[in-house]
This record gives structure tokens, sequence and C-alpha cells, in this order.
């Protein structure tokens, strides 16, 4: 079915995209389906959360090196804003979904946290309690969003993002948070 469900929301959109389509491309009925998810949006979350999982060593990436290399963390940007341009057409169904779908939104949002609490497991700067440390958690949950959010845009072609001094500007921003750990 997620398999079903990438592949017909790549090539019409998540909108134009119905649980019958899903469940015809899949060779099963909707019945079958709605045994194994609730709805087209419960599906469109799985297929995020399973491709969190498989890009979450891209992100971590960084954890491999040092973090105040500048050369390092324009690099690491670098392969980030490549492995979404690669996964172009399934951003913009995630963008899609999250648009129509509120529980999406709350997928999105848990990536960040858990992203910004594996982070803090190898670099210090990261190491934030939410609660005690809220402003400081809250800059890097941000710092990691502004991260993601360019990249996605400059995926799709968008704005500013596609701009290459907005990695620079990003590997600065990454710098400076890193480096200004108390």
């Amino acid at each position: 079915l997620s398999a079903a469900a990438a592949a017909s929301f790549c090539a019409n959109g998540y909108f134009a995209v119905s649980v019958e389509d899903i469940a015809t491309k899949a060779g099963v009925s909707r019945m079958t389906f709605y045994r194994h998810f609730a709805g087209k949006a419960a599906l469109a979350i799985a297929l995020f959360e399973q491709n969190v999982a498989n890009w979450m060593p891209r992100y971590l990436a960084i954890t491999d090196h040092p973090t105040l290399d500048r050369a390092i963390v324009q690099s690491w940007l670098e392969d980030l804003f490549e492995a979404d341009r690669e996964s172009g057409q399934l951003l913009r169904v995630f963008i899609q979904a999250n648009v129509a779908e509120s529980g999406f939104t709350e997928a999105a949002h848990s990536l960040l946290s858990t992203l910004v609490a594996e982070l803090g497991a190898h670099i210090p700067a990261f190491a934030l309690d939410p609660q005690a440390d809220r402003k400081r958690w809250l800059e890097a949950w941000l710092l990691i969003y502004e991260i993601l959010d360019q990249s996605n845009h400059a995926a799709r072609g968008a704005g500013v993002s596609t701009d290459p001094l907005i990695i620079e500007i990003l590997a600065d921003r990454f710098l400076q948070f890193v480096g200004s750990a108390p």
C-alpha cells in the first residue's frame, strides 16, 4: 500500500488520489486498505515517517565530523539539499498532505524535535532539555527547521532558497549556534 500510494501521489499529487486509487494500484480492496490505515491521511503520515527513518542518517551525518569545520558543515548542507532535489516529487506530496491533513503538521514537528535530540546525543550545543533550556532548545529547533525548510524550497526551485549563498548563510547560522554552546 505504501509503494502504491507513493507512486500514485508522485504521479498525480496528494489531492487527486483517492483511497480507491491506492487500493486499485496495490491490487487490494478498499476493505483491505482500511484494515491497515484509517484513511489516506494516515497512509500519508506513515509514508512520511517511513521516509524520515530513511533520511535520518543524512540528517545525522554531520555528527561524524568536526561540527566547527565550515567546509564540512557546508558539504553536509549541500548533501541535504541534493538529497531533497532527488526527492522533489515526494516532498511536494508531503507539502500537499500537510496543507490538507492536520495530523501531518504534528508528524513534521515531531521529526524536528527528534532530530534536535539525536543531534544532541553527539553535538553538545544540541544537548538541551526542551523545558529547562527552553529558549536555547527553540533556537535549535528553529535552526533545524530553517535548514530543512530551505532545502525543501530549493528542491522545488522556490524563491531565494535556490541561491547558492543560502547554503553559506545556513552554514554560518549552524556554526554560530554550535560555537556559542555554553
